[in-house]
């Protein structure tokens, strides 16, 4: 569910150059049917692609979507730019990452927001003796990756809690084999995300906190990119694209849809996708709900200068 551009994807990233840019074409069918790739996360985040394709909502705009399941921005970025991809998911950090390293990769749909009532991540521990975050002073913390949204809300969450980052040992574990790791004792304590909150606490974790929405709720962190010259040259695909994806999200406003695609789609077994925290969609989100991970990534040194905020989420025009 989140994600960074890793130091080997920079690399294959810088070695296509500019030229891979503009190379990045949806295949014309002769029956007027574009047909386009998508790399995304198969988890219920970003379950709304299965509810475009499943309601019939790509096909009315003559659209055929493959969905390729993909590690995350780190695959997904560099497949963008070398026109393997055209449309996939990242979170914040993934596209402030991507631009830093000058990247031209903008969010066509900003999109994917949890808060208070509805968090969809949380600090787990297994150990009795962890029972609060102070408990983690010296100990081994686990996020699925380093200096990206998961990684930045984990420190921000520590601070708010009296801990100093730099007495906590950061690792990185995937969100599917935290609760091993947990069980294991290889780690104190696990950002985790949905479904593994709910079957963690089924399996007898504890839950220390919600290190998204304690620091700050609502908040917005995901959705889905494109490289920019991709999208103004078409500008018509993506929005078709959109339109079905904003269906799907207008259709998500019912919980029992979202839990009803999620079933359909996945082996989660069913009890857990009834309790389990599904967050929030919200359609056109504005540029500016970007400003806080501009913030965050500044106060972290993940980057420096100043990015302009229009040119993060695309303004159709």
């Amino acid at each position: 569910m989140s994600f960074r551009i890793t130091t080997g994807a920079l690399a294959f990233v810088a070695a296509l150059g500019l030229s891979s840019l503009v190379s990045a074409q949806p295949v014309q069918a002769q029956d007027g049917v574009t047909k386009i790739k998508v790399g995304y996360i198969p988890i219920g985040v970003y379950s709304y692609f299965w509810r475009a394709r499943d309601a019939g909502y790509f096909k009315n705009e003559k659209i055929e979507v493959e969905l390729l399941p993909m590690a995350g921005g780190g695959q997904i970025i560099p497949a963008l730019q070398s026109g393997s991809l055209q449309f996939g998911i990242s979170d914040a950090l993934g596209v402030l990452n991507a631009r830093n390293a000058g990247i031209p990769v903008t969010y066509v749909s900003f999109n994917f927001a949890q808060a208070s009532d509805d968090p969809v991540h949380a600090v787990l521990a297994v150990d009795p003796a962890i029972k609060s975050p102070a408990d983690l002073k010296g100990k081994a913390v686990a996020t699925n990756l380093s200096y990206n949204t998961d990684w930045t809300m984990m420190r921000a969450w520590l601070r708010k809690n009296g801990v100093d980052p730099k007495d906590v040992t950061f690792r990185e574990v995937p969100f599917p084999d935290m609760l091993a790791a947990l069980r294991n004792k290889t780690i104190a304590a696990a950002g985790v995300s949905e479904p593994f909150i709910t079957l963690g606490k089924e399996q007898g974790a504890t839950v220390l906190g919600h290190y998204f929405t304690d620091v700050k709720s609502p908040i917005v962190f995901s959705g889905i990119i494109a490289m920019q010259p991709y999208v103004d040259q078409h500008k018509e695909v993506v929005r078709g694209f959109l339109r079905a994806i904003n269906k799907a999200i207008d259709d998500f406003k019912d919980p029992k849809i979202v839990r009803a695609t999620i079933a359909a789609n996945t082996k989660v077994p069913p009890a857990v996708i009834e309790k389990m925290g599904l967050g929030r969609w919200e359609k056109n989100q504005p540029a500016s709900a970007m400003q806080y991970w501009v913030d965050s990534a500044k106060k972290e040194g993940i980057v420096n200068a100043t990015a302009d905020l229009n040119s993060l989420v695309w303004q159709d025009k």
